[in-house]
């Protein structure tokens, strides 16, 4: 179990479920570090160094500069960063050296209070201990109370979330305006469409606009568009 895990970014909505989570899974809360942009750099330091886990629950596009300002203080931390796009983060220098392991929680924990909907993928890698690789996905498991997805490496993940973000939000957000527009969502189906598209705008618009930039979506785009134009009722 962890001795003394940090959660970083504990104020945003996966930072705060983590270190809830850890609450689930933890015998003493006072064991239990976190920061967020309000504490002082002195204070930042000193938990990183007390830590030995690491969650990283920073912004996508924050990761790579917060691995390269604390890098110094990284090299004996498991570090477990949150990221929805993972191939720019492990073709980055950064990384070498470090001890990182991968989770993508798939739902947005205060829009799924139903736990047959929370699926979390979590990946691992060569050099992680026996206790990393078989252990500590049934700990995350408990932790965010959802179904553990294992996947072997950050290819295959964003390949994945090629289809299932950024297609699927492109898909709901284009069809939601082109309903809105012309005819209103009187329909049951539209309607949800609608909720769906709602869902999306409420989140957070940065991180639903990187996921666009996935670098596997152009073909995934080409594959939707040829099937769009040969679609037929079977």
């Amino acid at each position: 179990m962890f001795k003394a895990p940090l959660v970083v970014g504990y104020k945003g909505e996966i930072g705060s479920f983590i270190l809830g989570g850890l609450l689930k899974v933890m015998d003493k809360a006072v064991n239990i570090y976190c920061f967020d942009i309000n504490e002082t750099e002195e204070e930042k330091v000193e938990r990183i160094i007390k830590s030995d886990v690491i969650f990283l629950c920073v912004p996508l596009q924050e990761t790579i500069p917060w691995l390269e300002k604390y890098k110094p203080l990284l090299n004996d931390k498991l570090i477990i960063e949150q990221c929805s796009l993972k191939q720019d983060l492990f073709e980055n220098k950064v990384c070498e050296g470090l001890r990182i392991s991968s989770m993508h929680i798939l739902f947005r924990p205060s829009a799924t209070p139903d736990f047959k909907d929370r699926r979390c993928v979590f990946m691992g890698g060569a050099y992680l201990t026996e206790f990393e690789k078989n252990v500590l996905p049934s700990v995350i498991k408990v932790m965010t109370q959802s179904e553990i997805i294992m996947w072997d490496n950050y290819e295959i993940h964003d390949i994945f979330m090629a289809f299932e973000q950024a297609l699927v939000h492109r898909v709901i957000l284009t069809l939601s305006g082109i309903l809105a527009e012309h005819a209103g969502g009187h329909t049951y189906m539209s309607a949800k469409i609608g909720e769906l598209a709602r869902r999306i705008y409420s989140g957070d618009k940065e991180l639903y606009k990187k996921i666009q930039d996935n670098k596997f979506f152009d073909e995934v785009l080409q594959t939707f568009k040829e099937k769009l134009d040969q679609f037929e009722i079977k």
